[in-house]
């Protein structure tokens, strides 16, 4: 299993990006409240089925990313180690970069960004289930706050891989 799950991380990496690049691309032209639209027009039922299909995706992402112990590689926090982390942050007061490897500040933004896509997923997923309830509408305000959370990590982890690649460069 995870032979398989490590040939699929790559793949899975640029599929999911690309899908949730145009998912928040489209978003600020999503007619959904309550429910969908009486007649849909192409950009809500694409985000629908794309958003759909993520959460299956995020969560064999999540386990490529995370099986064989890596799960502390994403989560140091929840390892209970955070000294990488603490040594990238107090790096970047000094006017340092954080280290790309290890388990420190860069990583951490990677598994965050894993647990919010998963979120904006479920909470995205439980939005269409429960559509035409008032339940839809809790979940609407919930999948906001998830993709709100996900589009700002995403940016970060940008950033992040663009300070790696600076560094690949200057080696």
């Amino acid at each position: 299993m995870r032979w398989l799950l490590d040939r699929l991380n790559n793949p899975l990496h640029l599929l999911i990006a690309l899908a949730c690049t145009w998912l928040l691309a489209s978003s600020p032209w999503i007619g959904m409240y309550h429910a969908l639209p009486e007649e849909p027009g192409w950009l809500d039922l694409g985000h629908v089925a794309l958003g759909l299909a993520m959460l299956p995706l995020g969560i064999v992402y999540l386990a490529a990313c995370t099986v064989g112990g890596r799960w502390r590689l994403y989560f140091p926090w929840a390892a209970g180690q955070l000294g990488a982390v603490g040594t990238d942050v107090a790096g970047m007061f000094r006017g340092e970069r954080p280290v790309s490897e290890g388990g420190g500040l860069f990583a951490t933004i990677e598994g965050l960004l894993l647990l919010a896509l998963i979120a904006a997923a479920l909470s995205g997923t439980l939005w269409f289930v429960e559509r035409g309830s008032d339940a839809a509408v809790l979940w609407r305000g919930h999948h906001i706050v998830a993709a709100h959370a996900f589009a700002v990590l995403m940016g970060l982890h940008v950033l992040a891989v663009s300070l790696h690649v600076v560094d690949l460069v200057r080696d």
